[in-house]
């Protein structure tokens, strides 16, 4: 999984915040950038996020609205695990990872972790 450009990020960030499609329109009025972008690059890249199938297109009246298929969560978690598959060593990238979390997220993940292998044990 690639990362996204800058404007893709934007245009996600938009959907993400929305929580409902977008026409590219409103896409464009809620994205903060300085200049603007023009609307045809806003709907371009919004088509090829829909080719990527991060978006989905339905359409309304004459326009299409655009809705993210898949959540930020699962974004950065893709991320992470792009990052992970070029470390050398998962285990001591993943230690290290875990030393620098604050003491908070780190409960969370252990706790996570008991979930994930509770589950792991039923099956």
């Amino acid at each position: 999984m690639a990362q996204f450009g800058e404007l893709e990020a934007a245009i996600m960030d938009a959907v993400w915040a929305a929580g409902k499609p977008l026409r590219v329109r409103e896409v464009l009025e809620r994205l903060s950038r300085d200049p603007e972008p023009a609307y045809n690059t806003v709907h371009t890249v919004t088509e090829i996020l829909h080719r990527k199938g991060w978006l989905s297109k339905e359409k309304d009246g004459r326009a299409f609205r655009y809705g993210a298929t898949r959540s930020r969560e699962d974004y950065v978690a893709g991320l992470m695990g792009e990052a992970l598959a070029v470390a050398e060593n998962r285990t001591a990238t993943l230690a290290r990872f875990v030393q620098q979390m604050p003491h908070g997220e780190a409960e969370e993940l252990h706790r996570l972790l008991d979930q994930a292998v509770a589950r792991e044990a039923s099956k």
